[in-house]
């Protein structure tokens, strides 16, 4: 049985390292595993070290998959599968925004970074549009800059508790960030935001919101985020042979939360069903913790946890993320 894993995010490394003794391929479109929750420590200089080189990875570009056929055609190939695992991550739904596909940078890839870093040196006034975990971040480690966080709800950091929220608010105001809560971003020009409340100068647009499913799963069933859909056991509901894991796929009833420790969780049961299992997926989030400068704090299952504890937590998770590359 030869069991083919696209994308070798979270999701995906998990899935492999859950391999047994059938064939198990795994597929990127790049050389190395990058750890995105730490694009941002990158771009503020606080860590250089965020990509792992794969030494198992087959590099390519899947331009189609037949899923009747159960065949992946890429780079003028043909793979065949018995077993398909989707762990295509996630991307940013620029296009929702009037403007923003012109004039936002996003944070994705490694090269968003290397653009974003070389940007911020360049400019004064900066316009970051979105106030989960990602706009929370940039807002409060970008040093030296006019920083502005339009953020579309009444609070920061909406999936996860109001004491996290409270605390990232408080940190921001006193580092001087411009917080435009409960107003919305109406359209991106090139030096300029037009939000419900006004105009905001920027020379610097960051968007950090609006996460979409992949354009490679166009011809399986989704949801409105363009997630694909799949069962309890990670089955798409159209193909029983193929499983989506991580930020990709999401229940039809309820959405799958799009976080690194879920995803690795997903990778795993995906790859234990494909190997015959029936396990149901349950996702859970086991700790998301942010950094602003020398703070660290966050959410630990359902409670707030900050100082030493919420720093070595984060560090758990950096290193074994990067274990994920065997």
């Amino acid at each position: 049985m030869t069991i083919v894993i696209i994308g070798g995010g979270f999701a995906g490394l998990s899935a492999y390292d859950e391999r047994r003794e059938e064939k198990v391929v795994l597929i990127d479109r790049k050389d190395y595993f990058l750890l995105t929750p730490w694009l941002i420590d990158f771009i503020c200089g606080l860590n250089n070290n965020i990509t792992v080189k794969y030494n198992h990875v087959i590099v390519g570009e899947v331009n189609k998959i037949d899923f009747k056929e159960k065949k992946i055609f890429l780079n003028g190939h043909t793979i065949a599968y018995n077993k398909l695992i989707l762990a295509l991550g996630h991307h940013q739904n620029l296009p929702r925004l009037k403007g923003a596909k012109e004039f936002a940078h996003k944070l994705e890839t490694l090269d968003d970074a290397l653009l974003l870093k070389r940007r911020l040196s360049e400019v004064k006034d900066v316009v970051i549009i979105g106030g989960g975990a990602t706009g929370v971040e940039l807002a409060g480690n970008i040093i030296g800059k006019n920083i502005t966080l339009i953020q579309r709800r009444n609070r920061l950091l909406p999936t996860m508790t109001t004491a996290s929220a409270k605390k990232a608010e408080k940190l921001l105001t006193e580092l001087g960030v411009n917080l435009l809560l409960g107003v919305e971003a109406l359209e991106v020009q090139k030096d300029k935001v037009i939000t419900t409340h006004g105009e905001v100068k920027s020379e610097l647009t960051i968007f950090a919101g609006g996460l979409k499913g992949p354009d490679m799963i166009n011809s399986i069933h989704k949801n409105r985020n363009h997630r694909m859909l799949v069962d309890k056991f990670l089955n798409s509901v159209d193909y029983k042979d193929v499983y989506g894991a991580g930020d990709c796929a999401t229940f039809e009833e309820s959405e799958i939360p799009m976080s690194a420790d879920v995803a690795v969780n997903a990778g795993r049961v995906a790859m234990r069903n494909a190997l015959g299992e029936e396990e149901e997926f349950r996702p859970q989030r086991s700790a998301t913790i942010l950094r602003i400068r020398d703070e660290y704090f966050g959410d630990f299952g359902e409670n707030f946890v900050e100082g030493n504890f919420a720093k070595l937590l984060k560090k758990i998770s950096y290193v074994e993320s990067r274990m994920l590359v065997r």
